[in-house]
């Protein structure tokens, strides 16, 4: 038995510098969770081949486990992913409306493009593997599989939300993809909240969701624990700054809060003048999905208030928010979660947020303020939880946070990482795992 797994990006793609391929790691997110479980279970990992130069390298051996790259065409890329899953499923499953942008053939496209991915992974399959699709971008791909007569075990993981069937339904595609996903033999989530709200998406589509319900699982995606723990410690970064040290890294996305997350900052220094000078906070935001319209203007819109912000809090001597538009390595992103006395993680939606997960591994004094949308809050119960649509919610806590004693901490941060070892990315995999056993597919 083989593992193959299935998501739309891979765990790392070659760039082109000077007609050299240079390889560039995917940091965060799913492909960094799963590259840890494909190192110890080994398989084969079929991914879009998105780099400038992975044509070069569609069959990639990678010693445990291979990489099998699916290339993609310009036009092909455009309606699969910027069209129809960034802008019709993304921000359907985060409940922004107003953020639709539907166009009937942009769906075409991506309904290609799974069978793409589907004659892909038909290709590379044997009797026995178990085949493991990851998420929204490839939702058709099971149904494609049972058509082309593939037997093996599916399982298939929602990594993003699943919202009440009353907002799912106004997908003009609702039907397709509930009979699609519903053709795995274990469907899983990240909270128990989106695997109801699936059952009774279910239920609304097929009249029924008894052919389901006992194929649906909760089961929440776990960090490898020791890669963020063995971190060497460098004290560099807080004795730099001087001052407590807040921190967040985010995508540019309109589901993250960013805008909400700046303003806070400044009605924090408005309503505890005494903190002036006494914090910094480091926000750092990556490039993403910069083809797709209206991020520029959101990224426009952030940095106008950060420089407003500044401009009205700051002197020579102090900036209250440091802000970094750029990718960080690994080693920078460890520096700054060990540094930081708060992490502040505030989306207005989230499937469950690993970032969370990676802060708690690695600081050893630091406390986290969560968003209570973001999935993760459901399971890091010693976090301080905000509504990330209130400023002065998002203030409070982190007045609260900022005055908390070392001794409260501590416990605080015990408990949480406790849970996070329990619960790593190996006991995630075995869990989902032995979710096929007894399972039966009608």
């Amino acid at each position: 038995m083989s593992i193959i797994m299935s998501t739309s990006r891979g765990p790392h793609s070659y760039d082109r510098l000077r007609d050299v391929p240079v390889k560039r790691e995917n940091v965060g997110g799913v492909a960094t969770g799963l590259r840890g479980i494909m190192e110890s279970m080994g398989g084969k990992w079929v991914c879009w081949g998105d780099g400038t130069m992975d044509s070069r390298f569609q069959h990639e051996d990678m010693g445990k486990y291979s990489i099998e790259r699916v290339m993609l065409s310009q036009r092909e890329k455009k309606g699969y992913y910027d069209e129809y899953s960034n802008s019709v499923l993304w921000p359907l499953f985060h409940y922004f409306r107003e953020k639709i942008e539907y166009d009937s053939r942009s769906y075409e496209q991506y309904e290609s493009v799974n069978k793409k991915f589907a004659s892909e992974i038909a290709k590379v399959s044997q009797a026995g593997d178990i085949i493991w699709i990851h998420d929204y971008q490839l939702s058709l791909v099971p149904g494609m599989l049972r058509e082309m007569g593939i037997q093996n075990k599916i399982i298939f993981t929602w990594h993003i939300p699943w919202v009440a069937s009353e907002f799912y339904f106004l997908l003009p595609e609702r039907d397709q993809l509930i009979k699609s996903i519903s053709q795995s033999d274990s469907i899983t989530f990240h909270t128990m909240d989106y695997a109801r709200n699936f059952i009774s998406s279910v239920a609304r589509s097929t009249g029924s969701s008894d052919s389901v319900k006992s194929r649906v699982h909760s089961i929440p995606l776990g960090i490898d624990y020791r890669r963020f723990n063995q971190y060497r410690r460098d004290h560099s970064l807080r004795k730099k700054h001087g001052k407590s040290i807040i921190f967040s890294i985010d995508r540019l996305d309109y589901s993250k809060g960013l805008v909400n997350r700046a303003q806070s900052i400044e009605y924090f220094i408005r309503k505890y003048p005494e903190y002036r000078e006494k914090f910094t906070f480091i926000m750092v935001v990556t490039p993403s999905r910069s083809n797709i319209s209206g991020y520029e203007d959101i990224k426009d819109n952030l940095e106008m208030n950060i420089g407003r912000i500044n401009g009205l809090y700051g002197s020579i001597n102090w900036m209250p928010i440091v802000y970094m538009y750029r990718r960080l390595s690994q080693g920078q992103l460890l520096n700054y979660y060990y540094n930081a006395d708060v992490a502040l993680i505030t989306p207005l939606k989230d499937g469950l947020n690993l970032v969370a997960e990676e802060f708690v591994a690695t600081t050893e004094r630091g406390i986290l303020v969560i968003s209570e949308f973001a999935g993760v809050s459901d399971y890091l119960s010693e976090s301080i939880t905000v509504n990330p649509n209130s400023t002065m919610d998002i203030a409070d806590k982190l007045k609260l946070a900022l005055d908390m004693s070392d001794e409260e901490r501590m416990k605080r941060l015990k408990v949480m990482k406790e849970f996070i070892i329990k619960h790593d990315d190996r006991w995630w995999a075995k869990k989902v795992l032995g979710t096929l056993k007894g399972s039966k597919r009608p």
